[in-house]
Protein backbone atom coordinates (compact mmCIF):
# COMPACT_ATOMS: atom_id res chain seq x y z
CA UNK A 1 0.00 0.00 0.00
CA UNK A 2 0.82 3.49 -0.48
CA UNK A 3 3.16 4.67 1.68
CA UNK A 4 2.68 8.78 0.62
CA UNK A 5 -0.61 10.44 0.91
CA UNK A 6 -0.82 13.81 -1.45
CA UNK A 7 -3.26 15.73 -0.29
CA UNK A 8 -2.78 19.06 -2.43
CA UNK A 9 -5.79 20.29 -4.33
CA UNK A 10 -8.43 19.28 -2.11
CA UNK A 11 -11.04 20.95 -0.18
CA UNK A 12 -9.88 20.41 3.09
CA UNK A 13 -13.01 18.36 4.56
CA UNK A 14 -12.82 16.18 1.55
CA UNK A 15 -8.88 15.85 1.96
CA UNK A 16 -9.28 14.50 5.75
CA UNK A 17 -11.83 12.79 4.27
CA UNK A 18 -8.98 10.80 2.04
CA UNK A 19 -6.79 10.53 4.72
CA UNK A 20 -9.13 8.80 7.01
CA UNK A 21 -10.26 6.11 4.60
CA UNK A 22 -6.91 5.36 3.64
CA UNK A 23 -5.44 5.25 7.32
CA UNK A 24 -8.36 3.00 7.86
CA UNK A 25 -7.75 0.72 4.72
CA UNK A 26 -4.25 0.29 6.11
CA UNK A 27 -5.02 -0.41 9.78
CA UNK A 28 -7.62 -3.39 8.02
CA UNK A 29 -4.78 -4.75 6.10
CA UNK A 30 -2.24 -4.84 9.28
CA UNK A 31 -0.30 -2.52 7.60
CA UNK A 32 1.44 0.22 10.44
CA UNK A 33 3.96 1.53 8.71
CA UNK A 34 4.63 5.11 8.70
CA UNK A 35 2.23 7.60 6.15
CA UNK A 36 3.64 10.72 4.92
CA UNK A 37 0.74 12.81 4.48
CA UNK A 38 1.34 15.71 2.14
CA UNK A 39 -0.50 18.82 2.89
CA UNK A 40 1.64 22.26 2.30
CA UNK A 41 3.24 24.13 4.75
CA UNK A 42 1.17 27.24 3.84
CA UNK A 43 2.14 29.94 1.41
CA UNK A 44 0.88 33.20 4.13
CA UNK A 45 3.57 31.29 6.80
CA UNK A 46 0.59 30.45 9.33
CA UNK A 47 -0.01 27.00 7.95
CA UNK A 48 -2.31 25.51 5.09
CA UNK A 49 -5.98 24.88 6.05
CA UNK A 50 -5.45 20.86 5.45
CA UNK A 51 -2.61 20.52 7.38
CA UNK A 52 -4.37 23.05 10.19
CA UNK A 53 -7.58 20.58 10.19
CA UNK A 54 -5.37 17.71 10.13
CA UNK A 55 -3.24 18.17 12.84
CA UNK A 56 -6.55 18.86 15.25
CA UNK A 57 -7.89 15.05 13.80
CA UNK A 58 -4.64 13.77 14.53
CA UNK A 59 -4.76 15.53 18.52
CA UNK A 60 -8.22 14.16 19.14
CA UNK A 61 -6.92 10.65 17.32
CA UNK A 62 -3.79 10.21 19.60
CA UNK A 63 -5.40 6.95 21.22
CA UNK A 64 -5.40 5.62 18.00
CA UNK A 65 -2.02 6.76 16.49
CA UNK A 66 1.09 8.73 16.39
CA UNK A 67 2.65 11.22 14.43
CA UNK A 68 5.24 13.86 13.93
CA UNK A 69 6.37 17.10 12.00
CA UNK A 70 8.62 16.08 9.21
CA UNK A 71 11.70 17.43 10.39
CA UNK A 72 12.53 18.00 6.87
CA UNK A 73 9.87 19.26 5.26
CA UNK A 74 6.88 21.29 6.94
CA UNK A 75 4.36 20.52 4.24
CA UNK A 76 4.40 17.30 5.48
CA UNK A 77 3.69 14.99 9.08
CA UNK A 78 4.39 11.47 9.14
CA UNK A 79 1.52 9.34 11.01
CA UNK A 80 2.19 6.21 12.87
CA UNK A 81 -0.95 3.76 13.07
CA UNK A 82 -2.24 2.24 15.89
CA UNK A 83 -5.71 1.26 15.14
CA UNK A 84 -9.01 2.46 13.26
CA UNK A 85 -9.84 6.27 13.89
CA UNK A 86 -14.00 7.09 13.24
CA UNK A 87 -14.43 7.18 9.65
CA UNK A 88 -16.57 9.35 7.68
CA UNK A 89 -16.49 12.17 10.27
CA UNK A 90 -13.30 13.64 9.80
CA UNK A 91 -13.61 17.13 10.45
CA UNK A 92 -17.09 17.26 11.94
CA UNK A 93 -15.74 14.84 14.80
CA UNK A 94 -12.55 16.82 15.30
CA UNK A 95 -14.24 19.92 15.26
CA UNK A 96 -17.21 18.43 17.94
CA UNK A 97 -14.06 17.07 20.02
CA UNK A 98 -12.21 20.30 20.26
CA UNK A 99 -15.01 22.41 20.66
CA UNK A 100 -16.21 20.13 23.66
CA UNK A 101 -13.20 20.03 25.98
CA UNK A 102 -15.56 22.72 27.82
CA UNK A 103 -19.02 21.39 28.37
CA UNK A 104 -21.44 22.04 25.30
CA UNK A 105 -24.95 21.44 25.11
CA UNK A 106 -26.63 20.22 22.15
CA UNK A 107 -28.07 23.02 20.80
CA UNK A 108 -24.49 25.26 20.74
CA UNK A 109 -22.88 22.34 19.26
CA UNK A 110 -25.57 22.22 16.47
CA UNK A 111 -25.22 25.72 16.12
CA UNK A 112 -21.60 26.00 15.55
CA UNK A 113 -21.58 23.50 13.18
CA UNK A 114 -24.81 23.96 11.45
CA UNK A 115 -23.10 24.78 8.15
CA UNK A 116 -22.63 20.38 8.11
CA UNK A 117 -26.31 19.93 9.01
CA UNK A 118 -28.12 18.68 11.67
CA UNK A 119 -28.83 15.22 11.11
CA UNK A 120 -25.09 14.41 10.16
CA UNK A 121 -23.71 16.59 13.51
CA UNK A 122 -26.23 14.34 15.65
CA UNK A 123 -25.16 11.31 14.33
CA UNK A 124 -21.61 11.80 14.80
CA UNK A 125 -22.28 12.98 18.27
CA UNK A 126 -23.78 9.18 19.00
CA UNK A 127 -20.65 7.73 16.92
CA UNK A 128 -18.26 9.33 19.21
CA UNK A 129 -20.20 8.89 22.44
CA UNK A 130 -20.69 5.59 21.99
CA UNK A 131 -16.65 5.14 20.93
CA UNK A 132 -16.60 6.57 24.42
CA UNK A 133 -14.43 9.56 23.19
CA UNK A 134 -17.80 12.35 24.16
CA UNK A 135 -20.25 12.21 27.80
CA UNK A 136 -23.18 13.32 27.60
CA UNK A 137 -25.64 14.09 30.33
CA UNK A 138 -28.76 15.53 31.08
CA UNK A 139 -28.96 18.98 32.61
CA UNK A 140 -32.46 20.08 32.76
CA UNK A 141 -34.11 19.90 29.50
CA UNK A 142 -30.42 20.20 27.67
CA UNK A 143 -27.77 17.16 26.78
CA UNK A 144 -24.18 18.32 27.75
CA UNK A 145 -21.35 16.59 25.59
CA UNK A 146 -17.91 16.80 27.25
CA UNK A 147 -14.68 15.25 25.68
CA UNK A 148 -13.09 12.20 27.40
Amino acid sequence: MKTELDLHGYQVVEAIDIFVVHYNQRVRANDFSPISVIHGYGSSGGGSKIKTALRKLLEVSESNLTFQLDPWNKGKTLVFPVSLILEGAGVISTEILDYCRSPRSQTKILGRLRRFGDVKVKRILLLLEKQGKLSSTLKGKYRIYVKI
